[in-house]
């Protein structure tokens, strides 16, 4: 299995909407990717992350005109989807990440 160095919530507080959550989650993808090592587990792990973001950019290059929340959600439903192996273990890791992210984001701006 492979190891997620930290999770979102640990280095990344409540966005304030879903587009500073969109640009945040892909940053944090990316911070991932730059802590690996050089094992082949490691550039299997830059593959995977790699193709997380590549899932978020369309989005990200939208912005600020897209509706980020409803694209979010269809990603982390998408990243959930059953299979075997790391990468869909990885996958499943990082959208249960990005959901509590996602609820995290509507209670802070539910509050504000």
């Amino acid at each position: 299995m492979i190891t997620l160095e930290r999770p979102f919530d640990e280095d990344f507080s409540p966005a304030a909407d879903a587009s500073t959550l969109s640009v945040d989650f892909w940053s944090y993808l990316n911070a991932l990717q730059a802590r690996l090592g050089w094992t082949p587990a490691d550039d299997r792990a830059w593959e995977y992350l790699e193709e997380l973001e590549r899932d978020i950019e369309p989005l990200i290059e939208a912005l600020p005109d897209a509706d980020a929340t409803p694209y979010l959600r269809r990603l982390a439903d998408g990243w959930a989807a059953p299979g075997t192996g790391e990468r869909d273990d990885l996958r499943r890791r990082v959208a249960a990440m990005l959901r509590r992210a996602l609820r995290n984001q509507e209670e802070h701006a539910h509050d504000q």
